[in-house]
C-alpha cells in the first residue's frame, strides 16, 4: 500500500519568499549596473528552486514493503527504511520542527520509533496511514 504526500500550499509560500530578496536584490543590481544578464542568472535559479520543490513534493511518499517494512522516500536517493513494530506513536506535529523531515505540508505529524528517533512525515490521508501502521503492528504483534 502507498500513501502520496500531502500537498498544501506551504512549499509554494517558500518558493515564494525567496522571490522577495532575489526580486530586491535583482533591483538593486539593474538600478546600479543598468545590466540584465545578472538578472537572467538570479531567475533561472529561483526557476531551478521551483523545479526542486516540486519534484520533493511529488516525489514523497510512504510505502509498506511488507508486513514488517516501512519505507518514507523523498526524491530517489532520501529513503528510510522502518521496521513497523518499532514505531511507538504519532502526534500532531506543532510548530517548528528539528530532526529528520519527510514532510510536504506544513500540517504534518511526527512518528516516534525505535527509542529516540523520529521522523516529520505528512501522508495524505493521516487517520488511514496510521490505522494501517496499527493493523500491521498488531498482525506482527499478536
Amino acid at each position: 500500500m502507498r500513501f502520496s504526500g500531502k500537498r498544501d500550499p506551504f512549499i509554494f509560500y517558500v518558493w515564494l519568499s525567496i522571490l522577495i530578496p532575489y526580486g530586491g536584490i535583482s533591483a538593486l543590481i539593474f538600478w546600479q549596473e543598468h545590466d540584465l544578464s545578472p538578472l537572467y542568472i538570479l531567475g533561472s535559479i529561483w526557476l531551478l528552486l521551483g523545479l526542486l520543490f516540486y519534484f520533493i513534493v511529488r516525489s514523497t511518499y510512504y510505502t509498506f514493503v511488507d508486513d514488517n517494512t516501512l519505507v518514507c522516500q523523498t526524491m530517489i536517493f532520501f529513503k528510510k527504511r522502518i521496521d513497523i513494530s518499532s514505531i511507538r506513536k504519532f502526534e500532531k506535529a506543532n510548530g517548528f520542527y528539528a530532526g529528520w523531515k519527510m514532510s510536504t505540508s506544513w500540517k504534518c505529524i511526527v512518528m516516534h520509533y525505535n527509542t529516540y528517533e523520529e521522523l516529520l512525515i505528512s501522508p495524505e490521508n493521516e487517520e488511514l496511514f496510521i490505522a494501517e501502521v496499527e493493523r500491521r503492528k498488531s498482525l506482527v504483534n499478536p
